[in-house]
């Protein structure tokens, strides 16, 4: 199972979790890193339940090439998604 997030949703994905510079690059990834990202969040979803997080999560370690948890712990929404 693969993941589908477009380049805008892994950007708010990931600012909303404190990810800032990562943000930023995931806006100009190409496709097979996109994939490759939604590909390791599947992985992601059974532990966390949270798909935002598991995203996140994928991004950093296909982005950065390591394994680690968001710079925040708990999601930050207001003034990041549009409408909240």
């Amino acid at each position: 199972m693969m993941i589908d997030a477009s380049r805008e949703i892994l950007n708010l994905d990931l600012r909303s979790y404190g990810e800032d510079v990562l943000a930023e690059r995931a806006l100009t990834i190409d496709e097979g890193t996109r994939t490759r990202i939604g590909a390791r969040a599947s992985d992601y979803i059974p532990a966390s339940g949270l798909l935002g997080y598991a995203l996140t999560r994928a991004a950093i370690e296909i982005l950065e090439g390591t394994i680690r948890e968001p710079r925040w712990k708990r999601r930050k929404l207001k003034g990041i998604w549009p409408g909240v």
